[in-house]
């Protein structure tokens, strides 16, 4: 049997290499290069660099990359991403007039390319070279719109010539990660759908339970289940106040900023909601722990359900602000089944492993409010992640997440079909399968010794 293991492992993760090959293959016109340079002016100010990916295209905005030079007389070095299909390159020099000294110009993709500033052209437009040479330029701007530009089609070319060390090396790592979870999914197949199975058969008792749970969460107050919504709406709006009025805000891709911000802080309540509750539901419900018949299995669903009917009302919560602002619904709202579909398997799989752990390691329940907490912020919901620079983007897309509240947003916004994001989807679904997976394992030692520890 362990040899089989051994053998699946090593052909998964032979898989694995070529599939991210594969993807590697396929995405060469997305990949990104990077220029870099060392910066020193007697001036501060913003340096935007513009490019285009034909010769005849004009430069725009949309393709352009912003960098701030904040410390006048020091040198400071300078890394913008590009395309690599990149055909040429405009450097701006802000609007202040200012003497700048700029060296060790280079393109930086899978090999290095030094940049020779004799390729540079420019125009009468308030700026003059003094110093230029194989290594370093000085030039001199006046106030307006100074800039040089230059080819860059066949440079870049070359940059992307051989095989990056650190990119093979990276290729083998995540080959072998990827092999290894796949594997470890595939054997605890047989556990998982036994788990799944339960949970099917037990449907009626846990919607019954869960019915009950909400009503009598709330049954010692004066407004009853209605504190379940005011709640939320109230934070809805003290989050609109601080974003939109307090700190100015604007429109979001001409998208109303409440709009922007209401579909994203939907899911995130459900899914705080659901998690904390579910995971420290056997410590609520120790009587039926230690009933030997009861499917204590169950209860993480009993109150991920409770927290599901409050969602259900905001889902329809957001229909109503949408059409009241005059975007009704269209085919793409209908992706909203999926997504909450993505909700639920998310919660699910984290909270069967964290329901069982926090009854023999009480802090795990203070981790994971700081978690929440801190969760909140560092997910795309009040602010956007295009903000951040490319390497931060793909750290902050490991959060699962910024795949259900960017999903939100394509639903409702955007329009883009769940499909298009093909390698953040499959991350999302290994991400809850791996969980899920190590959750029913960990449920299956531990259960026998609940009713010890509770």
């Amino acid at each position: 049997m362990k040899h089989k293991k051994i053998v699946l492992a090593l052909l998964l993760i032979a898989f694995s290499y070529i599939f991210f090959g594969f993807v590697e293959y396929y995405q060469t016109g997305n990949t990104r290069i990077n220029l870099s340079f060392q910066v020193k002016s007697d001036i501060a100010d913003d340096y935007q660099l513009f490019y285009s990916t034909t010769p005849e295209e004009s430069w725009s905005e949309g393709q352009s990359v912003l960098v701030a030079y904040t410390k006048p007389q020091e040198w400071e070095t300078v890394k913008l991403a590009l395309p690599n299909a990149t055909s040429d390159l405009r450097l701006d020099f802000g609007t202040k007039a200012a003497t700048i000294e700029i060296k060790n110009l280079k393109l930086i993709g899978n090999s290095t390319v030094k940049l020779d500033p004799n390729l540079f052209t420019y125009k009468e437009n308030q700026l003059s070279i003094s110093d230029k040479d194989q290594i370093s330029l000085v030039l001199k701007t006046e106030e307006g719109d100074p800039f040089i530009s230059f080819s860059a089609r066949t440079l870049i070319g070359e940059s992307m010539e051989g095989t990056s060390a650190l990119r093979f090396g990276m290729n083998i790592v995540l080959s072998c990660l990827l092999g290894l979870l796949v594997s470890f999914v595939m054997v605890s197949i047989k556990d998982m759908l036994q788990f799944l199975k339960t949970i099917v058969l037990g449907r009626n008792m846990i919607v019954n339970l869960a019915k009950n749970d909400f009503k009598t969460k709330y049954a010692s107050s004066y407004l009853g289940i209605t504190w379940g919504f005011i709640q939320p709406l109230i934070t809805i709006a003290t989050y609109w106040f601080v974003f939109q009025v307090g700190l100015r805000s604007g429109n979001i891709s001409d998208t109303p900023f409440i709009l922007w911000l209401l579909v994203a802080i939907v899911p995130w309540f459900f899914f705080s909601e659901a998690f904390s509750s579910a995971t420290n539901v056997f410590s609520e419900y120790s009587y039926l722990v230690k009933k030997v018949v009861f499917k204590i299995e169950l209860l993480p669903m009993v109150k991920i359900m409770s927290a599901f009917f409050v969602h259900l009302f905001f889902l329809l919560f957001i229909f109503i602000i949408y059409s009241i602002y005059g975007y009704y619904p269209s085919i793409f709202n209908l992706q909203i089944l999926y997504y909450v579909l993505c909700s639920m398997a998310l919660v699910v799989s984290l909270s069967i492993l964290t329901s069982a752990l926090v009854l023999f390691f009480k802090d795990l329940n203070q981790i994971i409010i700081i978690i929440l907490q801190i969760g909140f912020w560092f997910t795309p919901i009040g602010w956007s992640y295009t903000m951040l620079p490319s390497f931060w983007a793909y750290v902050f897309k490991l959060n699962p997440m910024f795949y259900i509240v960017e999903g939100f947003r394509d639903t409702f916004i955007s329009h883009i079909a769940f499909y298009n994001h093909p390698y953040q989807t499959f991350y999302f679904w290994l991400f809850c399968c791996v969980t899920f997976a190590i959750g029913v394992k960990t449920f299956g030692k531990l259960k026998p010794h609940f009713a010890d520890v509770i």
